[in-house]
């Protein structure tokens, strides 16, 4: 077939692995600069992207002895001479083979010998992928489980009938229940076992480093608890902290208050004026996350310190002394006075007798 004709498409239809494009592929000549041209076609859009530019060395070709490698992904475009140019879809790339005999009447591809590779393994009821050895893959599926082995018949990945999925013969395990995707992992009897994320490698969640951000957390809140709390009878009292765990460090800085600073605590009740108010906020220096956290809370007092409680004591003992003591002087007075009544009784009959006697 001749350059000068206008157009010639050649299609080829090839399954690729992205099956979802519905992609073939096309030639055609290019009379602007005397090249063929191979162009993909997305049949869903219509959209064709040019993929290479070449020249056929005869300047001719027959597209009727042409043809498609599908195993390999390759097109075979024959030359008018004793060649073929080779499109890969794979790289992207162009080859030309060697020059053959050229009295073959038709050429084709190598066949792929496919039923010796996947076929049915009556003896042990299972299709087996491989010609066996250690390469080969077992397949048992009836009607509740599919269970995919290797050459020792060992488990690769096996689905149950309450619809897990099993990874390996000691598996690993996930389903969906209640909503959500489950995962753990079990012993060669069935028995659920710990996952151990070994050092070296680490659990993501979101992109985010799971122990990466227990290690900035512990910091944080180790921290927050250097802050003060109340202001000590201070008008308010502000500091400045910092927390380390692990490889994280945060820092933080806050200040507290004493709510019976301020007089609109007055009117509430004995437990607010007692009470104290704290701010603060902390951040990540090293570690997972690097946002601000914040925190507020408030402390109540209750009872009174051991000091109070002991002058308390104290002030009682001793009003209870004084007490005692006034009481044992007023029991003294009203002697004295009852003596000093008897003095003068004594000394009015003596001076009676005295006059008697002068009589």
């Amino acid at each position: 077939m001749k350059k000068i004709i206008t157009s010639i498409f050649f299609i080829f239809m090839m399954i690729e692995s992205v099956l979802s494009e519905d992609l073939v592929y096309g030639v055609k000549f290019n009379n602007s600069i005397s090249k063929n041209e191979i162009y993909s076609i997305n049949l869903n859009t219509g959209v064709a992207v040019l993929k290479q530019q070449f020249a056929f060395p005869s300047g001719f070709w027959t597209p009727g002895s042409s043809f498609m490698d599908s195993y390999n992904g390759k097109y075979y475009l024959k030359d008018s001479g004793n060649v073929f140019m080779v499109y890969d879809t794979e790289t992207d790339t162009m080859s030309q083979t060697s020059t053959f005999d050229s009295n073959f009447q038709a050429i084709y591809q190598t066949p792929w010998a496919g039923k010796n590779l996947i076929y049915a393994n009556s003896e042990a009821n299972k299709t087996q992928i491989g010609e066996g050895g250690e390469t080969a893959i077992q397949i048992s599926n009836t009607s509740t489980e599919l269970d995919i082995q290797d050459a020792d018949g060992d488990t690769v990945i096996k689905v149950t009938s309450d619809g897990a999925t099993h990874i390996g013969e000691n598996s690993l395990v996930t389903i969906e229940s209640g909503g959500r995707q489950q995962l753990y992992a079990t012993d060669a009897s069935g028995n659920r076992i710990d996952i151990n994320i070994p050092s070296g490698t680490n659990l993501l969640i979101d992109g985010e480093d799971v122990m990466g951000s227990i290690d900035s957390s512990i910091a944080l809140g180790a921290a927050f608890a250097s802050l003060p709390t109340g202001a000590e009878g201070a008008g308010y009292t502000c500091g400045l902290g910092t927390g380390f765990h692990d490889s994280a460090s945060a820092i933080s800085g806050g200040c507290g208050f004493d709510f019976a600073n301020y007089s609109f605590v007055d009117s509430m009740p004995e437990m607010f004026q007692k009470a104290s108010f704290n701010i603060g906020a902390a951040s990540v220096v090293y570690g997972e996350g690097d946002d601000a956290t914040l925190k507020a809370g408030i402390t109540f007092k209750f009872g009174a310190p051991k000091p109070v409680r002991e002058a308390k004591d104290n002030d009682l003992l001793l009003e209870n002394k004084i007490d005692a003591v006034m009481a044992k002087n007023e029991a003294i007075q009203n002697e004295n006075d009852l003596l000093k009544a008897q003095i003068a009784e004594i000394n009015s009959q003596l001076k009676a007798l005295n006059m008697l006697a002068m009589n």
